[in-house]
């Protein structure tokens, strides 16, 4: 049985059966496969152009990011397109779908009322800011996504899971973070990692200072440093957002679940390394507190 719970102004939790979740995948998949064979062609909102895209992305964060449901923090309009994709497929013979499931999905998902859900009379004008703020980081995290699609960490597992964890990291230790410092969270290993340049990131809209803190946290070839004297420098130096930003992902690389996916002696040395670059930033932080 499908349940969705809306848990801030524009996010819900969605929670279903393994059997369930993997009919949706498969439906959406169908529908970014075959967007121009469905009525989806006009139902999604915004820009024609934009529309292919909107819902090859959702295809590869379901498939690539998200893992066995309840699934948090799922943006309202990704709930939208996946209500929209499952009904408005109903009663085609999809495959890999049951058809009765795909009934089945589609009537619960008219029961629900998604719409509803995230129905509000009075919107005052600090909520529709909120919102403007979490569809922008909606859209970084779409395009990280995308970005780092074929990559995977030293566990084999998809990269892009990584900055995803560390934004939810810096939320959780940093008490509102300043959108920047969200963005650069989300797109702190992109000029390392994916050939993203900081004009790239400009002409996409970025400010300079998200620019400057994924800039700060970025590996420099040619710096003649140490790994411990680029943290030390980086401590010293760096702004304030860069390194909390590198703290979370330093913390995320540390995380036990993390490490013990890897050889025991791997294991041990990134944990020797990352751990004592952990306690510098960690002890600035405090000494500027």
């Amino acid at each position: 049985m499908i349940s969705i719970t809306r848990t801030e102004y524009a996010f819900a939790t969605i929670d279903a059966s393994i059997r369930e979740w993997e009919a949706i995948k498969a439906i959406v998949r169908y529908c970014a496969n075959n967007y121009r064979n469905t009525e989806l062609l006009y139902r999604i909102p915004g820009p024609e152009e934009q529309r292919l895209d909107k819902l090859q992305s959702l295809s590869e964060i379901m498939d690539h990011v998200w893992g066995a449901p309840p699934h948090e923090d799922i943006y309202r309009d990704q709930l939208f397109l996946i209500t929209n994709c499952i009904t408005d497929t109903d009663g085609k013979a999809l495959p890999d779908v049951d058809d009765e499931l795909h009934a089945n999905l589609a009537e619960q998902m008219y029961s629900l009322g998604i719409y509803d859900i995230f129905d509000d009379d009075n919107v005052s004008d600090e909520q529709w800011a909120s919102r403007q703020i979490e569809r922008s980081i909606h859209n970084t995290k779409t395009w990280i996504i995308k970005l780092h699609a074929k990559q995977t960490d030293k566990a084999g597992q998809p990269y892009a899971q990584h900055p995803l964890r560390v934004h939810m990291r810096l939320q959780k230790l940093f008490p509102d973070p300043d959108e920047d410092v969200r963005h650069a969270a989300l797109l702190h290993d992109v000029i390392e990692d994916c050939g993203i340049t900081p004009q790239a990131l400009r002409e996409r809209g970025y400010s300079d200072k998200t620019i400057h803190i994924v800039e700060a946290v970025t590996k420099q070839a040619d710096d003649g440093l140490t790994y411990k004297q680029r943290i030390q420098h980086l401590a010293k130096t760096g702004p304030l957002g860069a390194i909390q930003v590198k703290l979370c992902d330093l913390l995320d690389n540390t995380d036990p679940e993390r490490l013990k996916s890897l050889p025991p002696e791997k294991a041990a040395s990134l944990s020797k390394r990352y751990s004592k670059a952990i306690e510098i930033l960690q002890s600035h932080l405090g000494n500027s507190g």
